[in-house]
């Protein structure tokens, strides 16, 4: 007698692909996955409009829900481009830099992968704007001063090097553009008291300051 398995539904199938993905991202891994408490700004899809026009075409890295893509091998900078998301948003950014170094590679023109580089090199170096990350962002906001991401870690970098308060600037304006947004907001808010306390602002200064005009 002669069995015929009946294809599954779209629905489920697209269901399928997907956990089958993780698994393999997962399984390639070979380790312990530790979930960490910075959020990654590159793969983030915005839950808000920016109030910004000048804002209006952020565009985040591929990352964990477009995992169904691997399976239909698209080009090389797309499919390193959703590993590396998906590792950036599992606190593995060391991986992610590699990958996200081929994806360049691949497709030097798409402006999402140099930010995701520089985010990634960053949060592998405990939070410091290397050389090579600052790199990264520079070249994007040459094309764009108003990438948000590159605004953000290049206000970090004015910190980091001793300028809170154009640092500061920077940031406050970030979180009039996407302070409605709960990652940005948690992320800006982590980053911008230190910045604050060094040129003596306080917080409720600091809180006026972030909601002038929004």
């Amino acid at each position: 007698m002669t069995f015929f398995l009946q294809s599954p539904p779209p629905a489920l199938r697209r269901r399928l692909a997907g956990g089958f993905a993780i698994g393999l991202v997962v399984a390639a891994l070979g380790t312990t996955i530790a979930w960490r408490w910075i959020t990654p700004l590159a793969p983030h899809a915005l839950q808000t409009e920016v109030n910004s026009g000048a804002d209006i075409a952020y565009r985040s890295l591929p990352a964990t829900r477009d995992l169904p893509i691997l399976l239909k091998k698209p080009e090389e900078a797309r499919r390193q481009g959703v590993l590396a998301g998906t590792l950036m948003q599992v606190g593995l950014d060391g991986m992610a830099v590699s990958r996200l170094k081929r994806a360049v590679a691949a497709d030097p023109a798409d402006k999402a992968l140099h930010v995701a580089l520089g985010e990634a090199l960053v949060l592998s170096h405990g939070g410091k704007v290397v050389p090579e990350a600052k790199a990264e962002f520079d070249l994007v906001l040459a094309g764009d001063p108003n990438d948000l991401v590159s605004r953000f870690y290049m206000a970090a970098w004015l910190l980091q090097n001793g300028k809170p308060k154009p640092a500061l600037v920077k940031w406050v304006g970030l979180m009039r553009t996407v302070g409605k947004d709960d990652v940005w907001n948690d992320r800006l808010w982590d980053a911008m008291p230190e910045a604050a306390e060094q040129i003596g602002v306080d917080r409720i200064a600091l809180k006026a300051l972030c909601t002038a005009g929004m």
